[in-house]
């Protein structure tokens, strides 16, 4: 993929940080219909609300080998890593090297023999996956039938302190000039415009309700109570379409249905949102083979939503 510009960040263009990002901007912009951009994080992922770091496990994608052969078959490598204290960071560190090092923008990790620039990632409970940090490579793993002194942890580059330069680079624009769709008042590109007004597809997903696309804080009051894989081995070509009704509880409001598909065939259709029983159409192109599809629906607690706003306006009172 030819680069036709590389924009560094300041601090390490002019305030002499070792360790920083850099963003490429490609002459061909890169489009799929089955696969989807990860998300850059809107908050600290790495630390939890009591301002202790999180342990729970990140997904790190790296190249199988050291020398991938192309880049489009190269196989890769998903590991789930844990954090490390980040005194561990600096523990093998020269005195004159931790100087151009910012603190608060590195982390540890266990596993060994990381790639530079290869993502750590978690997933979201509403699917989206959003990219935490960025590695700066690590020393290969030890051999077991040596004895010596383990090798520094790997380190990385946490990305949410980035993300406002990141979108403010983007876009030309300031953070502040942007409507507060965002924490970052910065419309992610995880779908266009015309994908927020109506149902329509998403990678290999389509989405039908507008609080599919919410993530973060804005789906706290979202839930998944329904998912099924739906699985059709015909013996001769078949032509079908699926006709579900979905239940949910007297409380539970269903405000988002989702569909998988391998390829983007046909257009499914859903009706009565914001109710406790929706309706959808899911139809099929002629198959002949092993044919599979899945179905999740989202809602939210109605009851809990207006006892909070009730409660909230007797104690205004």
């Amino acid at each position: 993929m030819p680069i036709a510009d590389v924009l560094l960040h300041p601090e390490y263009k002019h305030f002499g940080a070792k360790n920083s990002i850099a963003i490429l901007k490609l002459i061909t912009p890169i489009k799929s219909r089955y696969m989807l951009p990860a998300c850059l994080p809107f908050k600290n992922y790495l630390i939890q609300r009591n301002g202790k770091q999180t342990t729970e496990r990140l997904f790190h994608v790296d190249f199988g080998s050291d020398v991938p052969r192309d880049f489009i078959d190269e196989e890769k490598e998903i590991t789930r890593v844990r954090l490390l204290p980040r005194e561990l960071c600096f523990l093998y560190d020269l005195p004159e090297n931790a100087t151009g090092k910012v603190p608060n923008r590195i982390a540890c990790t266990t596993g060994c023999g990381f790639h530079s620039g290869a993502p750590s990632l978690v997933h979201e409970h509403t699917g989206h996956w959003s990219i935490v940090a960025l590695s700066l490579g690590g020393y290969p793993c030890p051999d077991p039938l040596r004895s010596r002194r383990p090798p520094a942890p790997p380190r990385h580059i946490l990305l949410h302190p980035y993300v406002p330069w990141i979108t403010a680079a983007i876009t030309g624009k300031s953070v502040g000039a942007f409507a507060k769709d965002d924490p970052f008042g910065f419309i992610m590109p995880r779908a266009n415009i015309y994908d927020l007004i109506g149902h329509g597809w998403l990678g290999h997903w389509w989405m039908g309700g507008l609080r599919c696309y919410d993530r973060g804080e804005a789906a706290d009051d979202m839930f998944r109570f329904y998912h099924e894989i739906f699985q059709v081995k015909p013996t001769t070509m078949t032509y079908m379409s699926y006709y579900l009704e979905v239940d949910a509880a007297h409380d539970t409001m269903i405000i988002c249905v989702k569909v998988g598909m391998p390829y983007q065939i046909g257009t499914p259709k859903v009706w009565e949102l914001d109710t406790p029983v929706v309706k959808v159409r899911i139809p099929t192109i002629t198959f002949m083979n092993l044919y599979k599809f899945q179905v999740e629906a989202w809602g939210y607690n109605s009851t809990a939503s207006s006892s909070s706003s009730e409660s909230e306006s007797s104690s205004d009172e």
